[in-house]
C-alpha cells in the first residue's frame, strides 16, 4: 500500500522554491561573485541549476552507514547528489534510488565528476535506519553510495538548512509511522551550496546531462 509521504512536494511551501526567495532578499550574490570567476563564462541554463546559490551547509550532524559521524566536511571539494528519504518509503525512495543508480552509471567517464563527485542518501528515520540497515540498503543500489541518517534532536537544524520539509505522520496501526519527504534530488557544489535541484519526474539521462553541464561550468569558474 502507497503511503501519504509518496506523494511529491516539490513546489509548494518552505520548500527550495521559497527558501531561494528568502536568500535572494537576505545575501547578495556579489559576494559569491567575488569568490569565483564567473563573469568569463556564462552560467549554464539547464532547468536544474540555481542562481544565486543559497548559502553553503555549514553544519551536518549524521551518522553513517559505518557508525561513524558524518558531518559538512564531508561534502567539502566534492559534487555531491543528495537524496532525503527513509528504507521503510514503499515507492518514491526505491524507485529514486534506482534513478541515481543510472545517473551514476550514466556519469562513469566525464572526468571532474568521476574525480569528485558523490551520491548520498540522508535517512529522516534514524530510529529504524540504523547503519546496518543503511548499508544494506544504499549498497544494494550501488556500493559507493554514501549513507547518513539524521537524528531527530538534529532533523529541524538540516531542514532549515537545506531548505525542506519532513513531516512524520502515524499511521493505520498502533507504532507504525511514516515520513512525508521531499520527492526532488539535490546538487551540492564543492563549496557546499545547493546549485541544483532535479524534480519529477526524474529521468535518469535528463539529470545525467544537467550534471554533466553544470559540473563542467563549475569546473572552469573555480
Amino acid at each position: 500500500m502507497t503511503s501519504p509521504n509518496d506523494k511529491p512536494r516539490v513546489a509548494t511551501g518552505s520548500l527550495i522554491a521559497g527558501a531561494l526567495v528568502l536568500v535572494a532578499i537576505a545575501f547578495s550574490a556579489g559576494h559569491w561573485f567575488a569568490q569565483r570567476n564567473v563573469t568569463a563564462v556564462s552560467p549554464p541554463t539547464v532547468a536544474g541549476f540555481l542562481w544565486p546559490p543559497p548559502p553553503a551547509v555549514d553544519h551536518l550532524q549524521l551518522i553513517d552507514k559505518h557508525g561513524a559521524v558524518f558531518d559538512q566536511t564531508r561534502l567539502d571539494d566534492h559534487w555531491t547528489l543528495v537524496f532525503f528519504g527513509y528504507t521503510h518509503c514503499p515507492d518514491i525512495c526505491p524507485t529514486t534510488m534506482a534513478t541515481l543508480k543510472q545517473v551514476r552509471a550514466q556519469l562513469v567517464g566525464h572526468a571532474a565528476f568521476e574525480r569528485k563527485g558523490q551520491v548520498l542518501f540522508i535517512s529522516v528515520d534514524a530510529a529504524r535506519d540504523t547503519p546496518d540497515v543503511l548499508r544494506a540498503y544504499t549498497e544494494y543500489f550501488n556500493p559507493d553510495f554514501l549513507a547518513a541518517a539524521v537524528p531527530d534532536a538534529e532533523r529541524y537544524r538540516l531542514t532549515e538548512q537545506f531548505g525542506i520539509e519532513v513531516t512524520k505522520s502515524s499511521g493505520a496501526t498502533a507504532g507504525e509511522y511514516y515520513y512525508d519527504h521531499p520527492a526532488y534530488i539535490l546538487l551540492i557544489g564543492p563549496d557546499r551550496r545547493i546549485i541544483g535541484v532535479f524534480t519529477p519526474p526524474l529521468e535518469a539521462p535528463d539529470i545525467a546531462a544537467q550534471v554533466r553541464t553544470i559540473v563542467d561550468w563549475g569546473e572552469l569558474t573555480e
